[in-house]
């Protein structure tokens, strides 16, 4: 691994005019690192569509003091295995799938090769993705 930096964190406001310039954050931090092609598509997708239900789904009318924000940390290791996590300070709400909606989850279980959701504190959703070579 060279001597480029091996983490991004980025926290913004959790609205939905951040989540393009994120993703474009992302997508260059990952190919500095080697990343491209389908799999530099496929983790800015499932980054993507984490950012947008952060956006829509985080934080309700109610919690109208709450610092409303969006996370993502993003870390490649020297076996270029990526680490990379969106988390919000809200309150994750289980919702009934409604019809033509609720694929976002989905889209990140079959693109990222583990995911692990964090709710004890706001959401932490962490996927990891093996870098193909």
């Amino acid at each position: 691994m060279s001597e480029r930096p091996s983490v991004l964190r980025v926290r913004c406001p959790a609205q939905s005019r951040f989540v393009a310039s994120l993703r474009h954050a992302l997508a260059s931090f990952l190919r500095a690192h080697g990343f491209a092609g389908q799999q530099l598509d496929d983790v800015t997708t499932a980054a993507g569509e984490a950012l947008a239900n952060i956006v829509e789904h985080a934080y309700t009318a109610a919690a109208a003091e709450v610092d409303r924000y969006i996370g993502l940390r993003a870390n490649v290791d020297a076996q270029g295995t990526l680490a990379l996590e969106v988390y919000d300070g809200g309150a994750f709400v289980e919702r009934r799938p409604m019809r033509d909606r609720g694929f976002g989850l989905r889209i990140i279980r079959a693109i990222a090769g583990r995911l692990t959701i964090d709710t004890s504190n706001g959401t932490r959703l962490r996927m990891i993705f093996e870098q193909k070579r």
